[in-house]
């Protein structure tokens, strides 16, 4: 069994040095660093336990804590701290090995030369995993990979990897969905195939269920091989609360879950998150006012619009309703995975029911007291219903149909816009399109799919949209006659 010591650091600038956020140091590195305080030139030797929000914790020699401001001690006392968290931080030869090692069980270079995935850039941890950049925002960011059909980790096959950054950029968890409703029996016949390749000696599942119980226990099997015995626990708050396996190597907890007829999954995430089950802090109204208020941007010809909405890529299986459900949830602060917000809701070989992917959200958003309004786009569709969320930082949800024929308006008065000079001349001009193609758009009921209306212009008539298709669909305007044209039925908001 490999056993590694806790994390303690988590970098953060402050003022003109860098502080480690507050750390267990264990008793490998308490060696003791002299510090001085300014005031009186006194120097002691203390054994320093952690440093957060500006000051620094440490402990005497016979036991006694204490804590006092950065600022009182010495430039030199704050280098000699610094050097022995640096110290710290690295890890021994021997954890080295044990990290070598079940790299080599998971098949992929998951833990690199730091003691801990959580203290890492997620970009760095992706770059190893060559996992794909999705999003990089102020407050998250996210790395993705769909894996072709021979991609093992912990010598399973999952479908989807992706690695989520948290506000400090830093890796956060780990979400892999191995077999799942959505994709079994799909992707053009490849969705049990894979068992075949996998596990040759094995008898191939016939059904859902053995593939989900097949998957569960070749990762049950090189876990407990790899890092111990497993204990059993919860994880997940209200509707998300399920029974999970978990194994623990230094900080870092593997969750496996499974469900009947939807699919197994594995999450890796600090032993500190899995010790409350998932919880996850609750942030009053007051408080998130005010944070979402500031992603509000507005610029000089008149473009109101929400900045740092993650984007989140739907994938070759066209998860458009749970990949933007997923955008919205983790932008209003509530955990989310597409891929297993997909499984409660997708028919077998896919088809996603937006009714009950919305009422499996309200379930899970209701936790953290975010409501999920339903409003009628087809009947009330106009900038007043739009501003009215927008305004405080809230992205609508839209159904509609994706045609040909919008799409190439969208993409092209984007791109004509960027430099367009004379906004009332712009305005004239994309009305006069909007009453030309609007009638024929609207006679078409086709390519249904749900993305995000993330802003408006006034003076031009404009909204923009959002789709869950990568970087370069972020931020689409077109007129909203031609929105209100190809809308389909009615859209979401996550309120509080």
């Amino acid at each position: 069994m490999f056993v590694l010591m806790k994390s303690p650091l988590k970098l953060l600038l402050c003022g003109a040095f860098v502080l480690f956020s507050m750390a267990q140091v264990t008793s490998a590195q308490d060696d003791t660093v002299s510090i001085t305080q300014k005031a009186t030139g006194k120097s002691i030797d203390v054994i320093i336990e952690g440093v957060e929000n500006g000051s620094v914790k440490f402990k005497m020699p016979g036991g006694n804590s204490f804590q006092v401001p950065a600022s009182s001690l010495t430039p030199d006392s704050i280098e000699r701290i610094k050097s022995h968290m640096e110290r710290a931080s690295a890890p021994s030869a021997s954890e080295m090995e044990a990290f070598s090692e079940l790299n080599k069980i998971i098949g992929h270079e998951l833990f690199g030369q730091a003691k801990s995935l959580w203290e890492e850039p997620a970009r760095d941890v992706a770059q190893r995993l060559k996992l794909r950049m999705e999003s990089e925002k102020e407050n998250s960011s996210s790395y993705r990979l769909y894996t072709q059909m021979e991609y093992q980790f912990l010598g399973a096959h999952p479908y989807c990897v992706t690695l989520y950054g948290g506000p400090d950029h830093k890796s956060q968890r780990f979400s892999l969905v191995f077999a799942n409703k959505g994709d079994f029996g799909s992707r053009m016949g490849l969705g049990e195939d894979h068992f075949k390749e996998i596990y040759p000696d094995k008898e191939p599942p016939g059904d859902l269920n053995e593939a989900i119980e097949l998957d569960a226990e070749v990762l049950t099997e090189t876990l407990t091989t790899g890092i111990g015995a497993p204990e059993e626990q919860y994880y997940g708050e209200g509707d998300d609360r399920r029974k999970v396996t978990r194994w623990d190597f230094g900080d870092h907890a593997f969750l496996l879950s499974t469900e009947e007829d939807e699919y197994t999954s594995l999450l890796i995430v600090p032993t500190s998150n899995a010790d409350v089950e998932g919880k996850v802090d609750f942030i009053v109204d007051a408080d998130f006012r005010k944070m979402q208020i500031k992603n509000l941007r507005k610029e000089e010809n008149g473009d109101v619009w929400i900045d740092n909405i993650p984007m989140v890529n739907q994938g070759p299986k066209g998860y458009c309703a749970p990949a933007t459900f997923e955008r919205a949830m983790r932008y209003m602060f509530v955990p989310a995975d597409m891929y297993l917000l997909a499984t409660a809701a997708t028919a077998p070989g896919g088809g996603t029911n937006t009714t009950k992917l919305s009422e499996d959200c309200k379930r899970l958003c209701s936790s953290k007291a975010r409501r999920i309004r339903e409003l009628d786009l087809s009947e009330d569709f106009d900038l007043d219903t739009i501003r009215r969320y927008l305004d405080k930082g809230v992205p609508v949800l839209w159904q509609m149909c994706s045609l040909e024929q919008y799409n190439q308006i969208a993409n092209d008065r984007t791109q004509e816009r960027e430099s367009v000079s004379d906004f009332s001349a712009w305005a004239s001009e994309i009305e006069s399109e909007a009453a030309q193609v609007s009638p024929t758009l609207s006679q078409v009921k086709d390519n249904f799919h749900i993305c995000m209306i993330t802003g408006y212009n006034e003076a031009t008539n404009e909204v923009a949209v959002s789709d869950s298709w990568g970087p370069r669909y972020e931020l689409r305007w077109v007129h909203l006659d031609i929105a209100r044209a190809v809308t389909s039925r009615g859209g979401f908001v996550i309120d509080f």
